[in-house]
């Protein structure tokens, strides 16, 4: 009976992990117009700055302190977190921009910038700095290209040829998102509950919480350097905080695809600090929404904080 559970968990994973990274990108491609695109992609400045942070300074320093505290790591979960390290871009960073009231440019375009260089770095990186695990270039190249880049531009192309009905798609897309990723939760620990325990009773949690705080600051100071195009200095902290758990998965599944079997260690530990990034930074986006909605003179409801409804005035 339990390893019937354990094959039904596994195979819950597999499935929504792919589901889950489509209906998220499709999501952002259905919300996220062309000029948003362009507008970025003008302001060198800011691209320079997030793409620093994003690809230099968070897989450099988050690489060199697990290699200094692997002594204090289960085996394989460092790896695990350098994958999740490399991979940025997460759509929810969409939602979290929208609790901390920060323009939607803002977090859209740059996302969209993190996630194209993430299909050109991981490829490259992850199998240089992981040479003890089976992650191939090609294989990582071809799977995000399938399940990330190819629904955004659906989704961008669907949204310019009937922008009457893009919302509607993107909130169905976004609901089967949602759902996808509380299954891929409930499997992915679910099916390794005995590792989650020992995670949980390791310092591995304090590690996860230091690597986010290590990429807010990171983030945050590429907001400080940052173009015109970008007026909420802490925009790029949220985005370059909360990783792309999507395509981090999708790379720690590419052994598997090659005919070896992904270390269930990796998968979970990226569950972890993704779990981690969300309980840090949901209550710090809902705390600057409010004081930002106080301060404009905006009516505070639950839909407003957040980001389901847009602002009303008293």
């Amino acid at each position: 009976m339990v390893e019937t559970i354990e094959a039904l968990l596994t195979m819950l994973i597999q499935i929504s992990v792919p589901v889950f990274a489509i209906a998220s990108m499709l999501s952002m491609g259905l919300r996220t117009p062309l000029h948003s695109f362009r507008n970025q992609l003008r302001d060198r400045r800011t691209v320079f700055s997030v793409l620093g942070a994003n690809f230099v300074v968070v897989p450099a320093v988050g690489t060199l302190l697990i290699w200094l505290l692997n002594g204090l790591l289960p085996h394989q979960t460092g790896e695990g977190f350098i994958i999740a390290l490399c991979a940025a871009g997460a759509p929810f960073v969409l939602q979290l921009g929208a609790m901390a009231r920060i323009p939607y440019g803002e977090t859209a375009g740059p996302m969209a910038v993190l996630l194209l260089g993430s299909i050109l770095f991981m490829p490259l990186v992850v199998p240089f700095l992981l040479q003890d695990v089976s992650v191939h270039g090609w294989a990582v190249a071809r799977l995000l290209l399938g399940t990330m880049l190819a629904p955004m531009i659906a989704g961008i192309v669907i949204a310019a040829v009937f922008p009457i009905h893009a919302d509607h798609l993107a909130r169905t897309a976004g609901s089967v998102a949602a759902v996808s990723a509380v299954l891929m939760f409930l499997s992915g620990f679910g099916s390794n509950s005995m590792l989650v325990m020992e995670l949980l009773l390791s310092p591995v949690m304090l590690v996860a919480a230091g690597l986010v705080a290590m990429a807010f600051v990171a983030g945050r100071i590429s907001g400080d350097l940052a173009g015109p195009t970008l007026t909420v200095p802490d925009g790029p902290a949220i985005l370059t905080s909360q990783r792309n758990i999507a395509a981090a998965l999708l790379v720690a599944r590419t052994g598997a695809e090659e005919g070896t079997t992904a270390d269930s260690s990796i998968v979970v530990s990226i569950l972890l600090l993704s779990a981690v990034g969300f309980v840090m930074l949901v209550p710090y986006a809902l705390a600057t929404g409010v004081v930002r909605r106080r301060r404009d003179g905006e009516r505070i409801s639950l839909g407003v904080l957040l980001g389901v409804v847009g602002p009303t005035r008293d």
